[in-house]
């Protein structure tokens, strides 16, 4: 199975006016942060999450969600990649879940094998 490198997530507007508070899914499970409900993110900041996935080859989908304390949490986003490009890094903007979300992320990931 190929295997990529999640190295960061970038916020270019949150969501939410306060920071979003957000996670990471992968194939229906949370992935990142690990330990935490939540990482703190807010416009401009970039966290380094350093993440070694194994994947299936092909089209791999990665979604963004905001926790929620009082509602169901919010599903924000999905990032889109094809893992069967070369070797390297790449960069992915976030594809937006709700049409009338003003969220906007960036992931820098890699593929290594």
């Amino acid at each position: 199975m190929p295997q990529i490198k999640i190295s960061s997530v970038q916020c270019t507007l949150p969501d939410e006016i306060d920071k979003d508070e957000m996670y990471l899914k992968y194939e229906g499970k949370k992935v990142w942060p690990v330990g935490d409900r939540y990482f703190r993110i807010d416009t401009g900041d970039e966290v380094d999450i350093d993440m070694t996935l194994e994947v299936a080859q092909g089209w791999v989908e990665v979604e963004l969600w905001d926790f929620d304390y009082l509602s169901f949490n919010d599903h924000l986003g999905t990032f889109r990649f094809n893992v069967d490009a070369p070797k390297g890094e790449y960069s992915t903007s976030m594809e937006l879940y709700e049409e009338k979300s003003t969220a906007s992320y960036i992931m820098k990931w890699e593929v290594l094998s």
